[in-house]
């Protein structure tokens, strides 16, 4: 199946928002916000996402259908002295996209963006646990650069983070 990538817009709030409760119905141990949370934003919130602005960004795989089946965020850091750093967010592909190159197609969306905004660098934090994941994200060009234990703790369970860097010149 081919989809397709764009960057959201506010048509796409509905479906990001239940594209959004499903990844964190569907992976609790791969993002801080719970359902609950999530779902208490207002839409203004949410939509700040998508903006674009000062380099905010949010992007969409949608299906031949126009369903939207994943999503990847990309935030600029807007401090003086951090603004040549971005940070990936959000990244989920719904089961039934999985395994057709469209995560890989949606980050190498980001690092052209990131690219444009002249970053030096994007930075991400993943499941020390997700090999899948990770092997994607080392696949991409990201490298390990850290760890943060104990970083979530669901369900009783503490999960450790793995930070990542990809130097972007």
């Amino acid at each position: 199946m081919s989809y397709a990538i764009r960057q959201l817009r506010e048509s796409d709030l509905c479906s990001y928002r239940a594209l959004r409760l499903q990844a964190l119905t569907d992976c609790p141990a791969a993002f801080g916000a719970t359902p609950a949370t999530e779902q208490a934003l207002a839409d203004a919130q949410l939509l700040s996402r998508f903006s674009g602005a000062q380099g905010q960004a949010m992007w969409g795989g949608f299906d031949a259908d126009g369903r939207l089946c994943a999503s990847l965020g990309l935030h600029r850091d807007q401090g003086e002295k951090t603004a040549h750093k971005g940070h990936l967010f959000a990244m989920y592909v719904a089961a039934p996209a999985r395994g057709q190159g469209l995560a890989c197609r949606l980050l190498e969306t980001a690092v052209e963006h990131g690219r444009a905004l002249n970053l030096r660098q994007l930075m991400l934090g993943c499941n020390a646990g997700n090999g899948n994941a990770l092997r994607l994200y080392e696949q991409t060009g990201f490298r390990e650069y850290g760890l943060e234990p104990a970083a979530l703790y669901v369900d009783g369970e503490y999960f450790d983070e793995v930070l990542m860097v990809m130097k972007l010149d």
